[in-house]
């Protein structure tokens, strides 16, 4: 049920963990930009944990031993998550495809909007219980496009300009011990 979400979105927290580094004191833009990844941290932390309250819950435990695990009140960890965390059980109890996409756009939108730009993934609209609603679908062939696109020879990619992936690691200088 939540195993396959689970995965994807523990690896996008994994990315995010080689953001963490702290840069050099003195930089304003260098702080700024600290600053940014670690609300992307934050937003990853809070949407790991309504993964696992919603796996928790799914599994028999109770809003109260994931609060104590938490080491808050049940009330205070309830009124923060309880939104989200039906949301993913709805989603994840659906028969609807692109569930992985539907939990994406609920827990990690910066993400699922970059996706859409690159035109891996369509937004549709569809009539679900009477209402219009947004529909998420994968572009198959945008997709096996870019992979090809990627996979040209060395001397094609040189030619064609920076690639995508020679632009994933942003390395910051360390601090200094």
């Amino acid at each position: 049920m939540l195993p396959l979400a689970t995965r994807v979105l523990r690896e996008a927290m994994t990315r995010l963990r080689e953001l963490a580094d702290r840069p050099r004191a003195g930089g304003t833009p260098e702080l700024l930009d600290a600053l940014e990844r670690l609300r992307a941290i934050e937003l990853a932390i809070s949407a790991e944990k309504t993964l696992l309250i919603a796996e928790i819950l799914a599994n028999g435990g109770t809003w109260q031993k994931a609060a104590d695990a938490c080491k808050v009140q049940k009330q205070t960890l309830h009124k923060a998550y309880k939104d989200k965390v039906n949301a993913v059980s709805r989603i994840c109890n659906d028969s609807a495809a692109e569930k992985v996409l539907r939990l994406m756009d609920l827990l990690h939108p910066q993400t699922v909007a970059w996706l859409i730009r690159l035109g891996h993934v369509e937004v549709q609209t569809a009539v679900v219980n009477g209402r219009r609603e947004r529909v998420l679908r994968r572009n198959v062939s945008a997709i096996v496009a870019d992979e090809q696109s990627t996979r040209r020879p060395h001397r094609e990619r040189l030619s064609t300009g920076i690639q995508p992936r020679a632009l994933r690691h942003f390395p910051l200088p360390r601090r200094s011990s």
